[in-house]
């Protein structure tokens, strides 16, 4: 007997359809904010200079991360962190073109705007992560079948962006990205705390117990292993337009490349509940590996346009592989009230591997060529998936500690 589809509808949990909008409107707005390297590269930086500038801007996300997890766990709020943070955010992103274009003295406005705007922005996912997968976890959804929505509002926006934007030029996606951040902002001002266990009221830093974050062997393993993967999966996606402009392509159409690779996480999101019951989720998050090593293999080989669309498949793969497993392993081994900062410092070792990836990236491109440098990548991607299987030996052998699932 075949079930209505408006009846199967109303049988879908409330705080699904809560928790997939908010992820929806998240991604959606920040597709448009994707295009500071493509604004960059049309502002006559290269390679060499745009990874210094990404550089310092993951050092300050490295500082500014953990910075507002310990702010939200610490006011036991991370909704109210997130509105204040894109609040500032949205408004200062817009005023990126035209700093561009005023002398503060010696340098350009620009370069003093990015950094405070990374500050109040970069901090977000690790922050929306944090909200979702609490939540998720508290109303028993699916985190990946929420998150999967993301994925889908990305892929529409970046689509979107990459037919217009070639015609009309970059900077209109500066204002587009505060203008659709907006009702997310609305309804993320009016949502309710969840009934999350502990005490409610602000907590001073020493009652937080920052130190409980570090006596898990498998988290600071796995932090070790997402800067060693980061650093080529970071470094790779960035220099993806300059690969673009080496086969004579626009880079503006970076936006389809990327809202293609978004439409690749999809099918893996679905995939997780399944693969979440099947495997444990460190060997999830090292298959992640084999598909971006592949397409890194594959990008060095590279000759024309059509076919770096296609390499981005692999790269949508594994990071549907990763965003779907990543954020639940460490919400599985966050001690209780750490949640936000343990995301956040995931976040923040994220952002040590981008600077490494950005500096080195540029500078290795400048010496050897784009095409080689993705032949490093290949190496370092299949390096750190080898030490975090080696890492999970010991543990399992010589520590004699299972291997968490998730809780």
């Amino acid at each position: 007997m075949k079930v209505p589809v408006t009846t199967w509808l109303r049988n879908i949990p409330r705080p699904y359809w809560t928790l997939s909008s908010v992820e929806f409107m998240f991604w959606f707005a920040t597709a448009a904010g994707n295009y500071l390297t493509v604004f960059l590269q049309k502002q006559g930086f290269v390679a060499a200079q745009v990874g210094f500038i990404n550089a310092v801007n993951s050092f300050i996300t490295i500082l500014a991360t953990p910075f507002w997890g310990m702010m939200a766990d610490k006011i036991r709020s991370i909704r109210k962190v997130f509105v204040f943070c894109m609040g500032i955010a949205i408004v200062l992103w817009a005023f990126i073109p035209a700093s561009s274009r005023i002398q503060a003295g010696p340098v350009m406005l620009m370069f003093l705007v990015i950094p405070i705007i990374t500050f109040f922005r970069n901090p977000a996912s690790s922050l929306l992560d944090a909200f979702v997968v609490q939540r998720s976890d508290l109303d028993r959804v699916d985190y990946g079948h929420v998150r999967l929505w993301g994925s889908v509002s990305f892929a529409i926006m970046s689509i979107a962006l990459s037919a217009f934007l070639p015609r009309i030029g970059v900077e209109i996606s500066f204002y587009l990205y505060g203008l659709t951040f907006i009702p997310l902002l609305i309804i993320m001002g009016r949502m309710k705390e969840p009934d999350v266990p502990g005490p409610r009221k602000s907590l001073s830093f020493r009652q937080m117990g920052f130190g409980r974050l570090f006596k898990n062997y498998y988290l600071c393993t796995f932090m070790i292993f997402m800067v060693f993967l980061q650093i080529p999966v970071n470094s790779s996606l960035s220099f993806v337009p300059f690969l673009i402009a080496d086969v004579g392509g626009d880079t503006a159409l970076f936006g389809l490349f990327a809202g293609y690779k978004a439409l690749l996480e999809i099918p893996m999101l679905l995939l997780m509940r399944r693969l979440r019951r099947k495997f444990p989720l460190p060997l999830v998050l090292a298959s992640a590996c084999l598909f971006f090593g592949t397409e890194a293999l594959l990008y060095s080989q590279a000759d024309t346009l059509i076919k770096i669309f296609f390499i981005q498949t692999f790269h949508g793969l594994g990071g549907g592989l990763l965003i779907g497993a990543a954020a639940n392993y460490v919400y599985s081994l966050a001690p209780p009230g750490l949640n936000s900062t343990a995301q956040a410092v995931y976040g923040a070792a994220a952002s040590i591997a981008a600077i490494i990836g950005n500096l080195g990236g540029g500078r290795l491109i400048a010496v050897i060529g784009i095409r080689p440098f993705y032949q490093v990548i290949f190496v370092v991607v299949f390096c750190a998936m080898a030490y975090f299987i080696l890492s999970l030996l010991f543990g399992i052998r010589v520590l004699k500690k299972a291997i968490p699932f998730s809780r």
